[in-house]
């Protein structure tokens, strides 16, 4: 029988992860994934969805080339060679995580509990002192009249078309759905957003959501909210959607569909009941030291729900490990400060509380913002639309939120989300130099700003006006 310090189940980004620092620090590892290394994020969303987002954007930049005084290119799309290309960057990234793996035991098969401590894997039996699951998740279907016989696509499809559809449905107006109908107009397909709550993009700040949905529908996405899936059929060669949006019922029809209705976890097939693994339709049950109801099985990313991010699953995957392998020294996880951002052109970028949830935690908030437009290289590089909205606490005005729409501002979150975790103030921050002319530049504008209108100043111009006072004033 096979003995391991850790077994790691899944080989994405968290089970990677976990599986390089395992054996770093000494412990004997095994990892086991059904197919291929790389999880979702390299072969179905992250890596892919970027680099699709990369070509829509050259796209988009040769049709403005004559607002910058060049003779516009009249690019054609063949999606046949962009397909052929995001798969050239999957293959590029995957080749640079092997590393991941040095040292490690790497097996591919169907893998299943039979205790707390055991495991078969294609009919052998492995022991493992611990077991981390990072099964990760799969995009959900809804069971909605006539969609299995309509078909449609999810993103674990959209990255490899042999055509591209004129016309695109997209169900869902998060992250994935944004991202990709922005992409796909810019491509050439005429895309309409269906979105069931009153807005896209509802976990951002309202600004954030109401800034992105402007640019959209300026560049010809239709977007219809408050709308609910309900059926889908065939009309002649094209697909309809039919949405009830309050008493009427809506028909959408197109070449595709495309759904975007978020994730559900992987966790079939393991006969976690075996081991005694207490889980639900929205994951693994975990504590703060990411142990699952068995103190020896841990989970970490998708599979236990929460923040579906993968820098959030390579987090927590040193944590899990740190708690496996040291259990008299555990760690608890820490949500504080999590970074997210959503890759439209212009990006959306958050790190901590809105203004709403900085309002319910403290006594004394103020909100400053900043124009992305009065970002000198936003200017230079006409990339105007945007702004900087910072949420300071306290007297001492903590950062303790901030959201940007922006040029890549999810570049900026870096240092938003170190401010953060320290818990810097905004002199700390104001007395940091930033390289000018960067759009790095803009957090220092902002907290420049948000100085000039704070209390501190009002408490210094007092103090300046009585040396002024005391010395004479210049005449």
């Amino acid at each position: 029988m096979a003995k391991y310090d850790m077994t790691i189940i899944g080989g994405g980004s968290g089970g990677l992860t976990a599986a390089r620092l395992a054996t770093a620090l000494g412990a004997s590892v095994l990892l086991i994934e059904k197919e291929q290394l790389g999880g979702d994020c390299l072969h179905y969303g992250c890596v892919p969805s970027k680099s699709m987002i990369h070509v829509a954007r050259v796209v988009q930049q040769a049709k403005e080339a004559a607002t910058l005084g060049l003779v516009p290119a009249g690019l054609g799309v063949d999606i046949v060679k962009v397909s052929a290309y995001i798969q050239s960057v999957i293959e590029r990234v995957s080749e640079g995580e092997q590393i991941y793996t040095a040292g490690v035991d790497v097996r591919f098969g169907q893998v299943f509990f039979i205790s707390a401590t055991e495991l078969s894997l294609n009919g052998e039996t492995i022991n493992s002192r611990n077991t981390l699951i990072a099964t990760g998740s799969r995009p959900v279907a809804p069971r909605v009249e006539g969609l299995e016989e309509t078909g449609y696509l999810t993103n674990e499809g959209v990255f490899n078309l042999a055509h591209l559809p004129a016309s695109l449905v997209i169900i869902g107006g998060g992250p994935i759905g944004v991202e990709l109908g922005q992409a796909f107009e810019r491509l050439g397909s005429k895309v309409t957003i269906i979105q069931g709550p009153g807005r896209i993009l509802p976990r951002e700040d309202p600004e954030v959501s109401q800034t992105v949905a402007s640019v959209l529908t300026a560049e010809g996405i239709s977007i219809v909210t408050n709308a609910r899936f309900v059926k889908a059929s065939r009309r002649g060669d094209k697909k309809v959607v039919a949405a009830r949006q309050g008493d009427q019922l809506l028909d959408f029809e197109a070449d595709e569909i495309l759904l975007a209705l978020g994730r559900q976890p992987n966790v079939e097939g393991l006969n976690l009941e075996a081991a005694g693994v207490k889980y639900n339709s929205k994951g693994m049950k975990v504590n703060d030291y990411l142990q699952t109801s068995v103190h020896n099985i841990l989970a970490i990313g998708d599979v236990i729900g929460g923040y579906l991010f993968t820098h959030v699953a390579a987090y927590q995957a040193s944590v899990a490990v740190r708690n496996a392998l040291l259990p008299f020294a555990k760690k608890k996880v820490d949500y504080r400060v999590v970074p997210w951002c959503t890759f439209t052109d212009p990006e959306a970028a958050r790190v901590g509380l809105t203004p709403d949830e900085a309002e319910k935690q403290y006594k004394q908030v103020r909100i400053v913002k900043f124009p992305w437009a009065d970002i000198d290289r936003a200017q230079a590089e006409s990339a105007t639309t945007g702004f900087i909205k910072l949420v300071l606490a306290g007297k001492k005005d903590e950062v303790v939120g901030a959201h940007l729409v922006g040029a890549r501002s999810g570049e900026l979150l870096g240092e938003m989300a170190l401010a953060m975790q320290h818990k810097f103030t905004l002199n700390d921050i104001l007395a940091v130099m930033h390289a000018y002319p960067t759009m790095n530049t803009g957090i220092q504008q902002a907290v420049f700003e948000a100085y000039l209108e704070g209390e501190a100043l009002a408490n210094n111009r007092k103090l300046v006006r009585t040396v002024l006072s005391v010395r004479g004033r210049a005449r």
